[in-house]
């Protein structure tokens, strides 16, 4: 039996002051010095008329926990729709400010106010325009991204890994109104937003702006489309450079959005629902303490060599070294105990078409598994969604090393990094998720 489906849809600029801190890249010696294209939040909202859903993108490596939780809060209280039912991925350009404290640039709380409320406003707007809709979903090979995995004489590193995991494809939802117009596109594609690097100093939104610009250029401008990042924590985008290469590669992604979207039919949609579960993640044990008072003495070391150079970027990498050693010495006076990080599974249901988010830079094989054991005909899968708890890498990851596994938590708040047994964990909570949501329970 079909659901009378409604849709709202909206965009909001949330591009930065110029001279705000950029995040993403260790070592920018400084601030925002222009804006090389703006950044927005756009929301879609479904209703079925039993239940509200909003999926928010943002143009922003990701968001603090503790916004997400604001944003839902008052999503709640001016719109109705449960904070459990708002679902918040970001796209993870490297060339946004900073709305999450990784210690790769300071946190301005006004910035960081305004662009919740402008989330919120957006969210309000998209409720304001409902309408009778219906939607299609199908998936168009496409490929923006290579895995970067490689091991290079005897080492992990950041390279190019040809051989290594990839998820070559856009998943697009097309949502029309009852005249047949196009209201929405909503695509997810798994690569990481770096085209432009840390010498570039321009607000950007990378290459998924440049694909959202295509999309909508498209299909005359009046259609919002909304870009949400796949589990791209081990995968780069396949060019580096250029504003023009991010343009080159958003067009490529953005045609194949377009070729799907075009030739695309939509149905009622329907049933709504969504299902979650916070499951706890184990951290792996502290440093035995003598390893740590090494850590220290060489992050302090480290610190007075950034301090010689005057270089903002370097004394604040620098100084997040220092602290995090600091904060590991402090958890090895402490001794083994069992540690854990809160890690939101989330599904939100519309008919057989299913999004999943999860909140973290998540290796794209997560993405391929759920995809595969999903009960829904249709699967998104996001990463960076409802917040970010650094790098989730696969059990097999660990004992190869590299930055993801060695490094990169050392920027996040939290000190220790997860235990390998976080996959299995992780895959069981989405199974769990998946047929709550599939089952309405």
């Amino acid at each position: 039996m079909s659901t009378e489906l409604k849709a709202g849809v909206s965009q909001v600029n949330i591009t930065p002051p110029v001279g705000c801190d950029l995040t993403g890249f260790g070592g920018r010696e400084f601030p925002a010095l222009g804006v090389n294209d703006d950044l927005f939040a756009r929301a879609l909202v479904l209703d079925d008329g039993e239940m509200k859903i909003a999926i928010v993108t943002t143009d922003l490596l990701g968001l603090d926990f503790d916004l997400v939780e604001e944003i839902r809060e008052a999503v709640e209280q001016h719109t109705g729709i449960p904070g459990a039912n708002v679902m918040l991925p970001s796209s993870h350009t490297h060339s946004g400010p900073a709305t999450i404290s990784i210690g790769l640039g300071d946190r301005d709380e006004h910035c960081a106010q305004v662009t919740k409320m402008k989330i919120i406003g957006a969210v309000r707007t998209a409720c304001d325009s409902m309408k009778p809709a219906t939607v299609g979903c199908t998936r168009e090979a496409v490929r923006c991204g290579v895995n970067r995995r490689e091991v290079r004489d005897g080492r992990m590193v950041l390279g190019d890994n040809p051989h290594g995991e990839l998820a070559p494809y856009v998943d697009v939802l097309r949502v029309d109104d009852a005249d047949g117009h196009m209201l929405a596109v909503l695509f997810s594609h798994a690569a990481h937003p770096v085209v432009l690097g840390g010498d570039s100093y321009l607000i950007s939104a990378d290459f998924p702006g440049y694909a959202v610009d295509t999309v909508e250029r498209a299909f005359d401008g009046t259609t919002v489309a909304l870009f949400a990042q796949g589990c791209c924590g081990n995968i780069n985008s396949m060019l580096r450079g250029t504003p023009a290469d991010a343009r080159a590669l958003g067009r490529m992604l953005g045609g194949a959005v377009i070729k799907a979207a075009a030739t695309l039919e939509t149905a009622a949609g329907g049933p709504i629902g969504c299902a979650r579960e916070v499951v706890q993640l184990p951290l792996q044990q502290p440093l035995p303490e003598a390893e740590a008072e090494k850590e220290l003495a060489k992050a302090e070391q480290g610190l007075k060599d950034a301090l010689a150079t005057r270089h903002a970027g370097r004394i604040r990498v620098a100084r997040r070294f220092r602290d995090w050693a600091r904060e590991m010495l402090a958890l090895a006076k402490e001794g083994q105990k069992d540690r854990a990080r809160a890690f939101e599974i989330q599904a939100l249901r519309l008919g057989d078409i299913v999004f999943v988010g999860l909140p973290g830079e998540v290796f794209v094989e997560y993405q391929l598994w759920i995809d595969r054991q999903s009960p829904f005909t249709s699967t998104f899968v996001f990463g960076y969604t409802n917040g970010v708890i650094g790098y989730v890498p696969t059990a097999d990851a660990f004992p190869k090393g590299g930055y993801e596994v060695e490094t990169a938590h050392k920027y996040y708040p939290g000190t220790l990094m997860l235990a390998p047994d976080c996959e299995e964990i992780i895959r069981q909570g989405a199974r769990r998720v998946l047929n709550a949501a599939k089952n309405g329970t």
